[in-house]
């Protein structure tokens, strides 16, 4: 029998793509995981614990608005279950730290004009925002283990977002 076809024109669901890999203890800075979000009405995250048990680090929601030549700590995301007007923001973008990072789910944006996200998980030293490039990140280089970090867009594609690299 021939699926019936339930895509909404309207508000599309993206594929779910990876921000971060299971046991990648410093993720990636190259771009390749990191994605355009460009129009998405919402960005949900998930960050799964489906590696080994990490023992220390932390992963970092991040945003681009120059298509990832600098990153930024995202300042509006929120446990799924948050009330958007009330809930609690996430501090710096920390998604859950080793220990307490069993399964999460998060959401973000919108976001106005030309934005990328990624997650950082690579301990670097920032010392001002005019170095602050591709290359540093918010997040804590992982121990041992790391969970996987997944993402989907809301509004933006029925297919899967665009990897900047």
């Amino acid at each position: 029998m021939t699926a019936i076809s339930r895509k909404s024109i309207r508000c599309p669901i993206s594929t779910v793509v990876t921000l971060a890999t299971a046991d990648d203890l410093d993720g990636t800075v190259d771009n390749t995981q990191a994605y355009d979000i460009t129009g998405a009405e919402r960005v949900i995250v998930e960050q799964r614990n489906d590696g080994s048990d990490g023992t220390a680090g932390i992963d970092c929601i991040e945003i681009s608005h120059d298509k990832g030549a600098t990153w930024t700590a995202v300042d509006d995301g929120l446990a799924i279950n948050s009330n958007d007007g009330t809930g609690t923001i996430l501090a710096a973008g920390v998604l859950n730290a080793a220990g307490t990072e069993a399964y999460a789910t998060f959401k973000f944006g919108p976001y106005v004009g030309q934005t990328a996200i990624r997650c950082g998980r690579k301990t670097s030293t920032i010392t001002s925002m005019d170095t602050y490039d591709k290359t540093l990140t918010g997040g804590t280089t992982w121990v041992t283990g790391a969970p996987t970090v997944r993402m989907y867009t809301i509004g933006q594609t029925q297919g899967a977002p665009t990897a900047l690299a």
